[in-house]
């Protein structure tokens, strides 16, 4: 029986970006139910320093990345989503990838919620992935500074460009969380750093292996 088809099939499904699709589905259906019930997901999932600290409610610094004001914000973050996703997931693999949305997400918001208690901000909400989308442009600018093997079509002049570009913007813009943008960009820089550092050590552990092997043989 020729198997080889079903080879080919199972290697295409495995480079299909499915933490990314499964991500951009949770934000849009979330989304959507908030359109539909109104203030309820909002008023339980959104991340402040008196949700946190005071209600107790520890559980937002999580949820609070799955909500979005408006269909611009939501649209936004999710074609950011959509096209990081694609070109990280395929390269560190899916479960690095979850890995690493998740620590940007909560280094995004544990920045945002210091910044909030030094200004005095103890009910300003915030809620969207852009913590996390920034935290992937970091990790990218990480892999392509440290890993030069990935990602070849990228250059860290570009990434440079879209971070000032994006930082810039959300400077002039009203209603936005920067902290959690910069807060975001660094935890996905460092968590780049620690995924190059630990991939050069397993590339080396590897090699002095092989070379093991063949004095043996």
């Amino acid at each position: 029986m020729d198997t080889r088809w079903l080879k080919q099939k199972l290697f295409r499904l495995k480079l299909l970006p499915y933490i990314t699709i499964f991500l951009v589905a949770v934000n849009v259906i979330l989304f959507l139910i908030c359109t539909f019930t109104g203030e309820v997901l909002y008023n339980v999932g959104e991340l402040s320093p008196k949700s946190f600290l005071e209600d107790g409610r520890y559980y937002t610094i999580l949820t609070a990345m799955f909500l979005h004001a408006d269909i611009y914000h939501l649209a936004n973050n999710m074609l950011l989503l959509a096209g990081l996703g694609m070109m990280l997931e395929n390269d560190i693999g899916h479960v690095r990838f979850a890995i690493l949305y998740f620590l940007a997400g909560l280094g995004a918001h544990i920045v945002s919620l210091s910044y909030k208690l030094f200004t005095d901000e103890w009910y300003v909400s915030s809620i969207g992935a852009s913590g996390a989308v920034f935290g992937l442009v970091g990790a990218m600018l990480a892999m392509v500074l440290c890993w030069t093997e990935s990602l070849p079509h990228v250059t860290w002049q570009r990434i440079l460009v879209v971070i000032a570009y994006s930082l810039y913007s959300g400077m002039r813009a009203e209603n936005i969380d920067n902290a959690a943008h910069i807060g975001g960009l660094f935890a996905g820089f460092l968590a780049g750093l620690f995924m190059c550092v630990l991939r050069k050590c397993f590339m080396r552990v590897k090699r002095h292996k092989s070379k093991l092997n063949e004095k043996c043989s």
